[in-house]
Formats: structure tokens, C-alpha cells, sequence
């Protein structure tokens, strides 16, 4: 079996000697989903071919998009693409293991919180958690659908041999909504995309909204109500006008909700400081970043906070929660605040102005992003997991 060193010599070689695996996974959102769990899996995929190019992986899926993100996996053949012989709506739960008994693969990687049904015994599972937000906050969902993730997910977590969780978040929510022990959920964080994690300065062409500002505060994010964009924008009307900036939120979300959040801004006479933009590619992203001041991220709750590490990554602060997962992902160089509290995030977007704390902050928070979340790492930890599952 590889040991911890011997993944590492591979990683910075480009090489490893291990017996090629077959492992299939369930794609159905890396090829329809553009946003989190979507990302998440093409990120996750990328780097298993990018470092352990020798193996063989299997995606199923009940149809795919070509697209930019999706180019890469369907013109690459390390990737054998998978789409049902007869398509129907319950394909992924129940006719999808049929097709992955024949293959035979040594693994099975449910990337979404579900595993189908039917997979014969000798083919190990391993199944990813995110989150157990319709648990935490079944309001934000209908009646059937939180009865269908309840009924779906808590049967995968106890079927699957094996559960990643993408924090230590998730795995305290796996174990005491679900009661799954201990011994049965491994942590493997996800890492961004590669392209965040470039040390240079991206200058895409930014969308005619953004044309000429610099230096603003940002949000990156769904627009719905756990966010705590309502709460930033109370704080930031608290703040002197020496420490007022201009704000961009970039997303799109729940139309009621972007409702309140424009009605909010009207209130408070802030028209001229918030900008509103969405859909833009991930080097506009960089971009994005990279002119920003700093990230405001006052999530209630979140499997992991990918604009977290996304920001960290481009050398900028972190403002964010003191709950959830958001101190994992922002590790002890970030401002932590009460999420619920406007005043607690106006006093910290205040401190943040000072310029030694600005330093003293972004210093910290690209120092612990590399270490902790850097695409090798988190791949090399996920590979160990898959090697320990099978022996």
C-alpha cells in the first residue's frame, strides 16, 4: 500500500508505480452542474488525471453538456464517458448499478451524497457528503424535497462502505444528525481550481459593470438568505465613510431574496456603492479577486466555502464566519465574525482598513492556504483513502 511519502515523491515526480485501479464515479454533476457540486467534481477529476494519470476513471452520467468546463472530459480519453442504454428518471438510483456491475470497477465514488442501489458487494464505495443542509435548515426546501435528500442520503451514508466529508463541519453534522460513527468518515477538504492557485496577476477583460473600480469589497455567492448578504449590507451602512468602499456581489440566487437585498441597499441610500453582476467565466473570476480589497463572506452555514480558499488563494483577506466550516477554510490568519451580528462585521471590516492588519491578514491567509489546501495535497489525501478502502 502507498504511504504518505511515497504519494508525495509521485506527486513531485509525476509518476506512480501503484497498480492501475478502475474507479467510477457518479458525474452526473460534473457534466450539468456549474456551480459548487459541480465544481467540485470537475476539480476533483482534473487532479486525479493530472497526478495519477495511470488509473482508469469511469464517469456516469444521465447526460452531458459540452461546454468550456465540460471540453475537457469529453475530449480527453483518460476519461471513458458512461450514459445509459435506457434512460429513466430513476436510472441514477436503480439502473445505474447495472451498468457499473458489469464494468467491475474496484471502486465506486458517489462525488453527491448518494450511492445507487443494486451495486454487488465486492465493488468498495466510497460516497462524499458537502453538506447537510436540508437537515439543518429544512425551511429553504419543499416539503419532498427534503423528504427525498432525507430518505436518499441517510441511506447512502449507512450503505457506502466508506464516507468523505469535505470538513470536519460536515463529518460533526454526519455523526450527530445521522449517527454515523466515527471510524466511518474520513475528512478530505476540497481543493479550487488549478487556475486560482496561480501566483500571477490576471488581467481578463471585466465585465462593463465593473470598468474602472478597484479596491472593493467582495462577495462571491449564491444570493439566498444563510449567506448574510442582508446582514453585510446593514454593517456597511454603519461604517464611517473612511471605510466605506465600493461593494460587488457577484451571483445570482433566489429572486425574492435579491429582492430584499436591492430593497435593503434603497434604505440605506447605498445605490452607489453596490454593483450586481453574474455569469462570468472562471478567469474573469481571477480577475475579479485579484482587483478586490477584500472578501466579505458572512455565511450562516457551509459544507466548506469554496470563494474562501478561492480568495486566500489570490492573496487577498478573509472576512467570515466564526460557525459552520468557514474557520476551516479560513484558517487563523482570517477576521472571524458573528454572522448574525451587523455590528461585529462593520467593526471588522473597520479593523480590516488599518494597514497593518490588512498586512498582517493576507500574509497569514496564503501561507495557510497553500499548506492545507493546495491541489497535490488534497488529491495525494484522497488517493490514500482509496488505497486504504481497498486493502
Amino acid at each position: 500500500m502507498m504511504n504518505q511519502e511515497v504519494a508525495e515523491e509521485n506527486i513531485a515526480n509525476g509518476e506512480n508505480p501503484s497498480p492501475t485501479l478502475v474507479i467510477a464515479f457518479d458525474a452526473k454533476r460534473l457534466f450539468n452542474n456549474f456551480t459548487g457540486l459541480g465544481n467540485y467534481s470537475r476539480t476533483l477529476l482534473k487532479n486525479l488525471q493530472t497526478y495519477y494519470p495511470q488509473h482508469e476513471y469511469h464517469l456516469f452520467t444521465p447526460k452531458f453538456k459540452k461546454n468550456d468546463e465540460t471540453a475537457y472530459f469529453l475530449d480527453d480519453s483518460k476519461f471513458i464517458i458512461h450514459t445509459p442504454k435506457n434512460y429513466n428518471p430513476f436510472w441514477r438510483t436503480f439502473g445505474m448499478s447495472a451498468e457499473i456491475n458489469t464494468l467491475k470497477p474496484d471502486i465506486f465514488h458517489g462525488l453527491s451524497h448518494e450511492i445507487p442501489f443494486g451495486l454487488h458487494k465486492n465493488i468498495k464505495t466510497l460516497v462524499t457528503f458537502h453538506d447537510l443542509i436540508y437537515e439543518k435548515f429544512p425551511d429553504q426546501f419543499g416539503w419532498w424535497d427534503k423528504k427525498i435528500y432525507h430518505l436518499k442520503y441517510k441511506s447512502s451514508a449507512f450503505r457506502a462502505n466508506h464516507i468523505t466529508a469535505i470538513s470536519e463541519s460536515t463529518k460533526s453534522d454526519l455523526m450527530n444528525i445521522y449517527q454515523i460513527p466515527n471510524e466511518k468518515i474520513s475528512v478530505n477538504f476540497q481543493s479550487c481550481n488549478d487556475i486560482f492557485q496561480l501566483e500571477d496577476e490576471h488581467e481578463e477583460n471585466l465585465k462593463v459593470e465593473l470598468a474602472g473600480i478597484k479596491d472593493y469589497y467582495l462577495y462571491v455567492g449564491s444570493i439566498i438568505e444563510r449567506k448574510g448578504l442582508l446582514q453585510t449590507i446593514i454593517a456597511f451602512a454603519q461604517l464611517p465613510e473612511s471605510a466605506k468602499k465600493p461593494f460587488v456581489v457577484v451571483g445570482n440566487g433566489n429572486k425574492n431574496y435579491i429582492s430584499k437585498v436591492r430593497d435593503m441597499i434603497r434604505y440605506y441610500e447605498l445605490e452607489e456603492y453596490f454593483y450586481f453582476i453574474k455569469g462570468i467565466s472562471n478567469p474573469e473570476l481571477i480577475s475579479v479577486y485579484d482587483h478586490c480589497y477584500a472578501l466579505v463572506y458572512p455565511s450562516v452555514y457551509e459544507g466548506f466555502g469554496i470563494p474562501v480558499i478561492e480568495a486566500l488563494f489570490r492573496k487577498k483577506p478573509v472576512i467570515t464566519s466564526d460557525i459552520s466550516s468557514l474557520p476551516e477554510a479560513a484558517g487563523p490568519g482570517a477576521i472571524l465574525v458573528d454572522p448574525y451580528s451587523p455590528e461585529d462585521i462593520a467593526k471588522a471590516i473597520h479593523w480590516l482598513n488599518d494597514p497593518k492588519v490588512y498586512k498582517d491578514v493576507s500574509e497569514k491567509g496564503h501561507q495557510y492556504v497553500k499548506s492545507r489546501f493546495s491541489s497535490s495535497e488534497t488529491t495525494r489525501s484522497l488517493m490514500e483513502l482509496y488505497l486504504d478502502l481497498l486493502s
